[in-house]
């Protein structure tokens, strides 16, 4: 299913005096450079990065560049996608992204997300055969979520199957597994679904008037919110009973993140704006996943 299935309306003809000046909408630089998503994909290509150093204090500079550039190329690809194949439905419900601005031409963006995914799988092409195969799987992960489970009952399912590849991907290749890691799988797909909740309950009213019905369509902003922070609440406990067999310590720091996050995430929205929940939670997810895997 495309996005061009859910929607009948077309793109807006902006003319070029128009663009960065309509009333309402940011500055056109700000649009072009919210096409690339930069919150999630810096957040994540950051947490790969520090999850090198937790995977191996030595690893060499060159491990950290190819891991982080890597990510950060395949947060972009997969961010330009999901603007490229919504264009039409961006057009009736946010206006202001580059693509139905006119600020970037649908075409350029469709090659800047090709480049970008190609230019990740190449920084990454010297890692082992397991390593490289598992960076592969979450770029597909991450598209097949754009081209096709966005607008689906199974929307949650990439990202559950995406976020816990990103410490398999760094340990891996800095040969640093253990079998501790095999809870990764059912935190990272808990917390994974919370995430995905979290960061759809702001378009909920949006998507249904366009035909999308993911999770978070289906049941509404205010639940998705809710199940997002139980899910997390859940994840954290988890990851609190498993660390305190393993160190004390590290089980104290995820169970005040969990309180942190619980006592923060009633105001989110109201503190930090219309993604404010989302935010709060993938900072704290991150250091969850910091704190849990540097107990490894």
């Amino acid at each position: 299913m495309t996005a061009g299935r859910t929607q009948t309306s077309r793109l807006p003809r902006v003319s070029k005096g128009t663009v960065g000046r309509a009333k309402g909408k940011p500055p056109a630089w700000v649009s072009a450079v919210r096409l690339v998503h930069p919150f999630p994909s810096f957040l994540v290509a950051g947490l790969t990065v520090a999850l090198v150093r937790v995977a191996d204090a030595r690893a060499g500079a060159g491990l950290y560049a190819q891991l982080g550039l890597g990510m950060l190329l395949f947060q972009f690809a997969i961010g330009i996608a999901n603007d490229v194949v919504d264009v039409e439905a961006d057009a009736a419900a946010k206006p202001w992204k580059a693509i139905p601005r006119g600020v970037v031409s649908r075409r350029t963006a469709t090659l800047g997300a090709a480049g970008c995914a190609g230019g990740g799988l190449l920084v990454t092409s010297t890692l082992e055969t397991g390593p490289w195969l598992v960076g592969l799987a979450g770029l597909a992960c991450g598209l097949s979520y754009d081209v096709y489970f966005k607008r689906t009952p199974s929307s949650w399912l990439p990202l559950a199957i995406a976020l816990p590849l990103v410490p398999v991907w760094v340990f891996w290749a800095a040969g640093a597994w253990r079998g501790m890691l095999w809870w990764i799988f059912p935190l990272g797909a808990m917390l994974g679904l919370a995430l995905h909740l979290a960061n759809q309950a702001p378009d909920v009213a949006a998507d249904r008037t366009v035909g999308v019905r993911g999770a978070a369509q289906r049941v509404g902003e205010f639940r998705a919110r809710g199940i997002a922070v139980a899910l997390f609440g859940v994840a954290s406990t988890v990851a609190v009973v498993v660390l305190t067999f393993e160190s004390r310590g590290a089980g104290s720091l995820a169970a005040v993140n969990a309180v942190f996050t619980a006592l923060l995430a009633p105001r989110a929205t109201a503190l930090f704006g219309r993604d404010g929940l989302f935010g709060l939670l993938a900072g704290s997810t991150v250091v969850l996943a910091v704190v849990f895997l540097g107990a490894v």
